[in-house]
């Protein structure tokens, strides 16, 4: 019985750390960690490449916003 369960396990197992890659993500952006580790759960390998793209339009949106002027430099720990 548990032969024919096991890729749904490993399955489960694989999306586990990928919805929390996909929240931590989501997070060091600026986007609220509960929802994007709930999107990750439903989609689990999709959802990181959405994570990402949500974070380059994050980083492009953030440049146009200062105009031109050179990035500030974050300090140590602190999230872009």
């Amino acid at each position: 019985m548990l032969f024919y369960l096991l890729p749904y396990l490993l399955l489960y197992a694989l999306n586990v750390p990928l919805a929390l890659l996909t929240g931590y993500i989501a997070y060091s952006h600026g986007q609220p960690f509960l929802r994007w580790l709930i999107i990750g759960l439903l989609l689990p390998f999709a959802s990181v490449f959405l994570a990402i793209a949500v974070a380059i339009r994050h980083k492009r949106r953030m440049a146009a916003a200062r105009g031109g002027a050179p990035a500030p430099v974050p300090a140590p720990g602190e999230f872009e």
